[in-house]
């Protein structure tokens, strides 16, 4: 069975009641995948994360049995390394159609649940908050009817006043984007307000929230020949300032708001071949201020990216990605807030450990650590998905580290080398001085040549002479780029 093959090969699985946690890590920087699903040959699927103040990590997903007409909506609280605090507990406790989930924590550190569910008007919306101990203070009930059918639920975010906010697709004369708005104990603010035209179906749409509570929303339409990414904003009274703003090719986005207010949104483009993921920003105004740019390789096919933001202000995305041939995962890329690289995209859940792994969903907690979690289909890849999380440290990967620590080196190099008659000293101190010195030592270590330095990079002319001007014999020489706190050598060679 392939379960025993990657049990076999890949893993050893170290079991306990509460999780199961695989004996490896990768990448570096990243933690080893736990399951956080019970090994009972059922599906669970659609997971999305959230973390509270003591950065425990709050993950909910579904049981997928939507199929049968019945589905249950469950949740586990983990830890900040993955330990389990609460195993997978039922939240929805019915036997209807529970299905797609999405989770906030609030201000209080209580746990707003809204999951797509059943009403008398057809499917609609339902609501649940848990204290932080995981006891109820609102039980599972009708937030909103739907109308005919609701699928799926495009995101929630919690304003500054905790009110709910939720984007969500129901069929009405057409498919339309539907926005509504909770009190923080469930109860409808905005019932119900479609926000797409009329006159074109929308769907997969994203949500975030802004520091005056102004609402973003993006979606996908069909008003022209391909998917349009369009955008609507709404101010915190559900008035709508932004009707509606075609921005790009595109669907599925993932939105988020950072301090100076500026939109940042990940998404789905169909490129020149494959689908990839693209980044772009708004202002306020709703015009683009970066304009989209493609961030996964374009020989992958990638879809459902997620995004989330440090307290520094630095973007976490993530995506899954798969080429149909031998190479499939979840790729992660960390970017400023002008959308280039911090950390290049890169592969933290992959092929063969990994088996169709889907729908990943990153938060960040107060410590700037990352919480991914996803389902993948590695237990049984014929029949089953679960759920798998992971903890990415931020900072972050072997590759950035050494990129931080090149930063604060001094660095020297010379050229030509060897050399005969002079060879150019190219020189940057740290970010922190100005000053520092050069010195050349002979094969004895004795000092020849000292150059005092003012400024912080710049090139030297070194004409094989030590300080008296006397002309040195060929050999090897040692160069020493040194300042108050660090140094940094190079070894040349003078041939006559």
């Amino acid at each position: 069975m392939m379960r025993n093959k990657l049990c076999h090969l890949f893993f050893y699985c170290l079991l306990s009641t509460d999780y199961c946690l695989l004996s490896f890590a990768y990448p570096p920087g990243w933690s080893d995948d736990i399951l956080l699903t019970p090994e009972d040959m059922k599906s669970r699927i659609d997971p999305d994360v959230d973390v509270d103040s003591f950065n425990n990590v709050w993950v909910v997903w579904d049981s997928a049995t939507w199929a049968t007409g019945t589905g249950e909506v469950l949740y586990s609280k983990r830890d900040s390394l993955g330990g389990c605090l609460i195993r997978e507990t039922d939240i929805s406790n019915n036997i209807s159609y529970s299905v797609g989930p999405k989770i906030a924590v609030d201000a209080s550190n209580n746990i707003q649940f809204i999951w797509e569910d059943e009403t008398p008007q057809g499917l609609g919306l339902w609501h649940a908050k848990l204290a932080n101990d995981g006891s109820v203070i609102i039980s599972p009930h009708i937030a909103v009817s739907g109308n005919n059918d609701l699928s799926p639920i495009g995101g929630i975010a919690l304003n500054r006043y905790q009110e709910v906010n939720i984007s969500w697709n129901e069929i009405a004369a057409n498919i339309q984007i539907t926005y509504t708005k909770l009190d923080s104990l469930g109860d409808a603010i905005i019932p119900k307000m479609h926000i797409s035209p009329d006159s074109v179906f929308a769907y997969w749409s994203g949500i975030g929230v802004d520091s005056f509570a102004n609402v973003h929303i993006g979606y996908r339409t069909n008003r022209t020949s391909t998917d349009s990414l369009a955008y609507t904003k709404l101010d915190k009274d559900g008035n709508i300032l932004i009707e509606y703003k075609v921005l790009d090719s595109g669907l599925l986005p993932s939105i988020i708001v950072d301090k100076s207010q500026n939109i940042h949104i990940v998404y789905p483009h169909h490129g020149t071949t494959n689908w990839v993921i693209n980044y772009l920003k708004l202002d306020q105004q709703g015009n683009i201020i970066v304009w989209p740019k493609t961030l996964s390789p374009t020989h992958h096919y990638s879809m459902n990216p997620h995004i989330a933001m440090d307290s520094l202000q630095y973007l976490h995305v993530v995506w899954n990605f798969n080429n149909w041939v031998d190479t499939m995962g979840i790729m992660y890329t960390k970017l400023d807030t002008l959308g280039n690289f911090v950390i290049p995209p890169m592969p933290v859940v992959y092929w063969p450990i990994a088996i169709y792994p889907a729908l990943p969903r990153i938060a960040v907690d107060r410590n700037n650590r990352l919480h991914l979690v996803w389902m993948d289909q590695r237990l049984d890849s014929a029949a089953t998905e679960d759920i798998f999380y992971k903890r990415g440290e931020n900072e972050q990967t072997v590759r950035e580290l050494e990129r931080l620590k090149a930063q604060q080196k001094p660095q020297i190099c010379a050229f030509p080398n060897p050399f005969t008659t002079q060879t150019k000293i190219s020189f940057s101190l740290s970010q922190e001085t100005e000053k520092g010195k050069i010195e050349i030592f002979d094969i004895l270590g004795r000092r020849v040549r000292e150059f005092f330095i003012n400024n912080r990079s710049g090139t030297i002319q070194w004409d094989g002479v030590d300080d008296s001007g006397a002309i040195l014999p060929s050999g090897v020489y040692f160069m020493r780029l040194s300042h108050a706190k660090s140094s940094q050598s190079v070894t040349v060679v003078l041939l006559r």
